[in-house]
């Protein structure tokens, strides 16, 4: 015990530097263990916070439920519109807000195949739309849009008789594709695109017998019936889109149809 004690005395310096030694080194250690928490604590929040994300989104599921139409007199020529009646259901976890819902019909066949034919006052938008609620909007096409929907009916119809007659075993040639855009924001300001493609079957003229709608049949007073193919058969996508998107969208349906807001405040 003295031989320790007379150590100690003896060396005192060499006895600080040997502890200042061991208190930097606990000190790196403490300093590396703390770092490391911190570091998993961080990694750990940031993954809860994207699996929430993951989790908590809303999911916009867009569907058309009638299609009718009317043909009126306006004095100088005869008028029609063609309305679809579409509703949009968020089936999410979370509410979608900014929700701009758009309608164009794709030409199938015609010469200008895949061509679209935009709705009459597009984008419909909807402030907000909680979770499990539903909204529903009527959009129409007007008339120049509503005889290239019926022409491209009378192709495809024709066609697929010719084709019955000719070679039956084939799959029938395809009316106008009907597609239901939307496109929404989470609460963060993720967008987000839901689209429903869907062909439109026929149109044909309600109770006056006429059947099939042709375009050198449309008179005043006439009244119209849409079928569409069955939801199964049709294309539903849901997907993630960039602000820019949404900006070129909107810059799009400025340019081809009339719109009901102003381009400059739509994101």
């Amino acid at each position: 015990m003295k031989s320790i004690v007379d150590f100690i005395s003896n060396n005192e310096e060499l006895v600080q530097l040997i502890c200042s030694l061991c208190m930097l080194i606990v000190t790196i250690v403490y300093v590396v263990m703390t770092w490391k928490q911190a570091k998993y604590t961080k990694q750990s929040f940031i993954e809860s916070v994207k699996q929430t994300r993951e989790d908590r989104q809303p999911y916009i599921i867009p569907t058309i439920n009638k299609v009718s139409g009317i043909a009126f007199d306006t004095s100088t020529s005869i008028r029609v519109q063609l309305s679809f009646q579409c509703n949009i259901e968020n089936v999410g976890d979370s509410s979608a807000v900014s929700v701009y819902t758009f309608l164009y019909a794709r030409m199938k066949s015609q010469k200008d195949s895949k061509s679209l034919v935009y709705a009459h006052l597009i984008p419909v938008y909807h402030y907000s739309i909680g979770v499990g609620k539903q909204e529903s909007d009527d959009i129409h096409f007007e008339t120049e849009q509503f005889r290239d929907i019926v022409e491209d009916l009378e192709i495809s119809h024709v066609k697929n008789m010719k084709r019955i007659e000719t070679d039956p075993s084939q799959r029938p040639y395809t009316g106008p594709g009907i597609i239901l855009r939307v496109l929404y924001k989470n609460m963060m300001g993720q967008w987000f695109e839901s689209e429903l493609e869907q062909e439109l079957l026929v149109l044909n003229h309600t109770g006056d017998g006429k059947g099939m709608v042709k375009n050198q049949d449309v008179a005043n007073g006439d009244s119209y019936e849409g079928f569409m193919i069955n939801p199964c058969y049709s294309r539903l996508r849901r997907q993630m889109v960039s602000e820019q998107y949404v900006k070129d969208v909107l810059k799009d349906c400025n340019k081809h149809a009339v719109t009901g807001v102003s381009m400059t405040e739509l994101v």
